[in-house]
């Protein structure tokens, strides 16, 4: 049986005058791109440039939307009601898609960003009213969302759920690990765990010990100083390994 996975990537993060990440090294190394819709970064004109990036790149597309919190890139915990936060999810997405309708691209996939990823993963009546938001805009779209109890919640309220696994972020007993400061790491390090989630379902949390992982689709973010280098690598060893890279389908 052929093994395939797909690599989504965080990009479109700069805003205005400020440029945070490579995006036009980074893209070409992934299948999908999670495109910032002004919340947490972003901003129009940044939004319109990196949905022309990722055509030429042939890569699939998705928003990629936030808590409000511009001041805090998305990465500080806040507490938004459920049907509000769905509101304010449903205003980026309906923002990069009439960009990208433009650009003759139409959207494959939302994720939510930060510090709302990790909200959907503890807070199940906020994952479930994501989950129907999202499927009410667009039933075809995946939802990407951390594997556990918060897709599973998104999943029964109508979303097309895509589970997903980190390999360039750490998971302790507390779940993942948001870094609020993006650090370099190392490709080859990074690289061997893809592959491990692809071949065993597996990855190892900061003690060592084992935790499941069987997802459809790994996530790299765009910001580190070395992002372009630890994509390419990455892409590099699952092809060498017989394992192909492809947006989700």
């Amino acid at each position: 049986m052929s093994l395939s996975i797909d690599i989504n990537g965080d990009a479109g993060e700069s805003y205005g005058r400020w440029t945070l990440g490579d995006d036009v090294a980074f893209l070409p190394h992934v299948s999908s791109v999670n495109i910032a819709c002004g919340f947490h970064g972003g901003d129009p004109s940044t939004m319109r440039q990196t949905v022309r990036i990722a055509k030429a790149a042939g890569i699939a597309i998705g928003a990629h939307p936030s808590f409000p919190d511009l001041m805090g890139f998305g990465r500080r915990m806040m507490t938004v009601a459920p049907d509000e936060m769905a509101d304010i999810t449903l205003y980026q997405i309906g923002a990069l898609a009439a960009i990208a309708k433009t650009e003759g691209m139409t959207l494959a996939h939302v994720k939510p960003h930060g510090a709302f990823y990790k909200a959907c993963s503890i807070d199940m009546a906020l994952s479930k009213a994501i989950g129907a938001a999202v499927a009410a805009f667009d039933p075809a779209l995946f939802l990407v969302l951390l594997a556990g109890p918060g897709a599973d919640a998104a999943e029964a309220a109508g979303a097309r759920v895509a589970r997903e696994a980190f390999i360039d972020l750490d998971y302790d007993d507390g779940g993942l690990i948001i870094e609020r400061a993006p650090k370099p790491r190392d490709p080859a390090t990074v690289a061997q765990r893809a592959v491990r989630v692809v071949t065993e379902g597996k990855l190892s949390k900061l003690d060592g010990r084992d935790m499941d992982a069987k997802v459809s689709t790994l996530c790299l973010h765009g910001d580190r100083a070395n992002s372009a280098e630890v994509a390419r690598v990455v892409k590099e060893t699952l092809l060498a390994n017989g394992i192909a890279v492809a947006a989700l389908r």
